[in-house]
């Protein structure tokens, strides 16, 4: 029988404490972020109003047109590039050999889709047969 070893004497950052750190980071990140915007609006608000005192009119503040995002990269294509830098090869180089493996991600990817749009229940079960190998002798 092998004795369970007590987590907070065997290791010093246990389960709770690693969670708790978690958070805190998480907090003070957001914290952070927050307080960063503020200020970043509060000098903008500060600049505006130094120049409306100066010429005693209020100009509006400039409106920046948001800029459309750039439209994300194809998920063939980021497994690709993740399968580039895993498993460098030279044979990877080549178009005619990036351009398969694209398409066979891309075939694989929608295999997938197919598969889970496929509805099942809780009940469902793998239909294996299962038949042992006997060797003739």
């Amino acid at each position: 029988m092998i004795p369970i070893a007590d987590d907070s004497t065997s290791d010093p950052l246990n389960r709770r404490n690693f969670a708790r750190s978690l958070a805190a980071t998480a907090a003070a990140t957001a914290a952070a972020t927050a307080a960063a915007t503020a200020a970043a609006t509060a000098a903008t608000t500060l600049d505006t109003n130094a120049d409306d005192a100066d010429t005693g009119k209020k100009t509006p503040p400039p409106k920046k047109k948001p800029t459309p995002d750039p439209e994300p990269p194809p998920p063939a294509a980021l497994l690709l590039e993740t399968v580039r830098q895993l498993y460098p090869h030279k044979q990877l180089d080549s178009k005619d050999v990036l351009q398969g493996v694209y398409s066979e991600l891309k075939s694989d990817l929608a295999r997938s889709r197919r598969l889970s749009q496929f509805p099942l229940k809780n009940s469902d079960e793998p239909g294996f047969l299962f038949a042992a190998f006997q060797s003739p002798r």
